[in-house]
């Protein structure tokens, strides 16, 4: 497992929310999406390390190993304090098995016995440890409570939807992990796409639209578009939504219109 994905998953199974996280440390969400997807270019460099840090500290997992790993990650050679580390620790295990096999306290029936029982033991805690698909849906999902807590208001836009004959197909095609909430006043479709995605699932969210007041709810507008269609109509709303957080588009007819309201983070 990489390395960024290994902490990811110990935050998961430790529920630990990300937006503490962001809350505690100060550090934008979207920089703490980038350092558990591995985007580290995404980061300005100056801060890669200090983030990181801060982030392994609050997640609560040892910091040298971490920072040797995120070292060897950018091709950047180990600090010699933490390569000694290393190897101080490989000469007291090899000290270790010499004093074991010296005092002859394990025969070769009870190394194996020991050997065949750790091995089991580590695959019954692995399977067991495995982040389910409810944990993944549950990091990407984002709701309108999240926006009145976590989020302001930062723009809000009203466009005209034209040469409206017939139902419209909306269509949402998202390059990245993202979240998309399709809702009206009485139900709602959820559609989640995850960076691990298999060639079988879909990268793209597709409804039908007959007129009447519906919400989508993005997580992520960076890598995506969105375009409303039918036989006699094409519109590429894609440019119109570009945030780095949580969008808002709100469909309404007489007249047909798309209003659309871009978030950042409070504070």
């Amino acid at each position: 497992m990489i390395f960024y994905n290994k902490y990811k998953k110990f935050r998961i199974e430790n529920n630990i929310d990300l937006k503490d996280v962001s809350r505690r440390t100060k550090i934008d969400l979207k920089y703490l999406h980038s350092i558990e997807r591995g985007k580290f270019a995404e980061i300005p460099p100056v801060y890669v390390k200090l983030f990181f840090k801060a982030y392994i500290n609050e997640i609560g997992v040892d910091i040298n190993e971490a920072l040797f790993e995120l070292d060897s990650f950018l091709n950047q050679k180990p600090k010699i304090g933490q390569k000694k580390i290393s190897n101080d620790s490989s000469k007291e295990e090899s000290n270790f098995f010499k004093k074991i096999k010296g005092e002859n306290l394990f025969n070769s029936a009870v190394f194996i016995g020991i050997s065949l029982f750790l091995i089991y033991l580590s695959i019954s805690v692995n399977s067991n440890s495995q982040i389910s698909q409810k944990d993944l849906e549950n990091e990407l999902r984002i709701t309108k409570s999240d926006l009145i807590e976590y989020y302001s208001l930062r723009s809000e836009e009203v466009l005209s939807i034209d040469n409206i004959s017939n139902t419209l197909t909306i269509r949402f095609k998202s390059n990245i992990e993202n979240y998309i909430f399709f809702y009206d006043n009485f139900s709602g479709k959820e559609f989640f796409i995850f960076e691990d995605t298999l060639s079988s699932q879909s990268n793209t969210f597709t409804e039908q639209w007959g007129g009447e007041e519906k919400s989508l709810l993005i997580a992520n507008t960076v890598d995506y578009e969105l375009i409303l269609f039918s036989e006699n109509s094409y519109q590429d709303f894609s440019k119109n939504i570009i945030n780095d957080f949580p969008v808002e588009v709100i469909l309404s007819s007489n007249p047909y219109s798309i209003t659309i309201k871009k978030y950042l983070p409070k504070n």
